[in-house]
């Protein structure tokens, strides 16, 4: 039997190895979680820089609100809703904008003009200007509606002997007064009434914002076809398509 100090030293050094072993087991689990993360992030950084890498396949349809876009067929489609089928019209299609053009349209659209405009630029970004200058006619640009499982052209619903652009077809708005009428006289009561228009500070801009719809030919508006456009209510598409002007295609 050994003395009772070498016990003890040996009892000692059991509990300081069975410590060791303690101390040791709780490094190892505190351990193999951080080299785990490590090992999960290096994986992720590696197949993330691969990612960036790959080509963007960008999207064929692309949508501004209400209107949405085919790139590939370059047409712009959106909904409204006929609102006269007889007499003398301005504007066969209107777009949220100016208020009082609203009146003087056959076919009103809840899509807001400007997201038309954006709509224009993504296929073409010099065409609005150019339309609005008349640098070019439009005729160019097809715009015809469906309805009901019926389809025709914008000049078909119209009287005239001959074809009109999309500007004088469809209100595009204007590079000239849009900030002015679509930030602050939309928001004026006053200026939407069209009983109070004379009482708009900006009355005198609305005259010359109309003396621009005239055509060449010194008239503006037109009759609309009643036997061929359809009933008011009706709810039709607008389809424009856009042929690549530029590259001409």
């Amino acid at each position: 039997m050994g003395s009772p100090s070498y016990r003890t030293d040996i009892g000692l050094k059991g509990v300081v190895i069975m410590l060791d072993k303690g101390r040791r087991k709780i490094l190892y689990w505190l351990i193999l979680p951080v080299l785990a993360a490590g090992i999960i992030v290096g994986i992720n950084g590696y197949f993330g820089k691969q990612a960036e890498y790959q080509p963007v396949i960008p999207e064929a349809v692309v949508r501004f609100g209400d209107i949405v876009v085919d790139l590939i067929a370059r047409e712009i489609r959106f909904d409204g809703e006929i609102r006269q089928n007889a007499g003398w019209v301005r504007f066969l299609v209107y777009l949220s904008s100016y208020r009082w053009l609203e009146e003087e349209a056959a076919i009103v659209s809840p899509a807001y003009l400007t997201d038309l405009q954006k709509a224009l630029a993504l296929l073409d970004w010099q065409l609005w200007d150019r339309l609005w200058f008349r640098e070019i006619t439009g005729q160019e640009i097809e715009v015809s509606l469906k309805w009901q499982g019926d389809k025709a052209e914008a000049n078909e619903l119209i009287e005239l002997p001959y074809h009109l652009g999309i500007g004088d077809l469809v209100f595009l708005g204007s590079p000239l007064f849009d900030p002015l009428f679509l930030e602050r006289c939309a928001r004026t009561i006053v200026c939407v009434a069209l009983d109070q228009r004379p009482r708009c500070p900006l009355f005198f801009l609305q005259e010359s914002v109309q003396k621009k719809f005239t055509r060449p030919c010194g008239s503006a508006g037109y009759q609309l076809d009643s036997k061929r456009i359809p009933t008011p209510g009706t709810r039709i598409t607008v389809i424009i398509r856009v042929p690549d002007l530029q590259g001409g295609g």
